[in-house]
């Protein structure tokens, strides 16, 4: 007579332990993978500055300047904008694309997309107003890099808000920024002062070292600031550090 072959089956603790250790692992893997998808966005970011960059350059050996900046830094606008910014003087960066190419598009879309916008930046400490909601009328302009160009000589208002002047060879300066893993597009003002100071600037650039999701934005900038006590000189000189 053949005896029943016994069937054995995990524990009840044998299927605990089996699912602690997925958990365990799990907390282990996924952070990691996010924290490689934000290095890889870094890195991409920095990439086309240094793309753009180049074809900034490019741009003021044929036209003695820069392309235009407007007063939001967005490189695009496809709405009226608050403050009275209408869409063709949004049209900044698309001067890289036509009519002549120094970039297939000039319209590059920031890996990091805003989800909210600073208030207004001490210069003495780098502490912000807010963050607040992005306004309706820059939420799609903001989805790409934006983009400051100035001349030292006049002001925040001269060299960002009245696009239009003729007198294009008074550009001498760029900032192309990402808003970075914060997620926060910040208002420049603060930061574009004559009086800012190192820790202000420090404060809000993107450091990996501080942290893969850390607070600040990513820079690059170019151009030529006539003192470092001209508006924009010591954001633009302390920037150059970071670069």
């Amino acid at each position: 007579m053949r005896r029943p072959q016994s069937t054995r089956a995990f524990t009840l603790i044998e299927l605990l332990i089996v699912v602690a250790i997925i958990a365990i692992l799990a907390a282990i893997a996924v952070p990691n993978f996010l924290e490689a998808q934000t290095r890889s966005k870094v890195s991409r970011a920095s990439s086309d500055m240094r793309t753009m960059a180049t074809a900034l350059e490019s741009y003021r050996v044929d036209h003695h300047a820069y392309p235009k900046g407007n007063a939001f830094g967005l490189g695009v606008y496809f709405a009226q904008a608050s403050g009275g910014v209408g869409p063709e003087a949004g049209r900044v960066l698309e001067r890289l694309s036509t009519p002549i190419a120094y970039l297939s598009s000039a319209l590059i879309r920031d890996p990091f997309q805003p989800r909210e916008r600073s208030g207004v930046i001490s210069p003495v400490d780098g502490s912000i107003q807010g963050p607040f909601a992005l306004p309706a009328d820059q939420f799609e302009a903001a989805q790409y890099y934006k983009y400051y160009a100035g001349d030292p000589e006049v002001g925040q208002f001269g060299l960002l808000a009245l696009v239009d002047r003729p007198n294009t060879s008074a550009r001498h300066w760029w900032i192309l920024n990402s808003v970075g893993p914060d997620q926060i597009y910040p208002n420049m003002g603060g930061l574009l002062r004559t009086d800012t100071t190192d820790a202000a600037v420090a404060n809000h650039v993107y450091d990996p070292t501080n942290g893969t999701l850390s607070f600040g934005s990513i820079y690059r900038v170019g151009g030529t600031v006539t003192g470092g006590d001209r508006y924009g000189g010591p954001f633009i000189r302390r920037i150059s550090q970071f670069q």
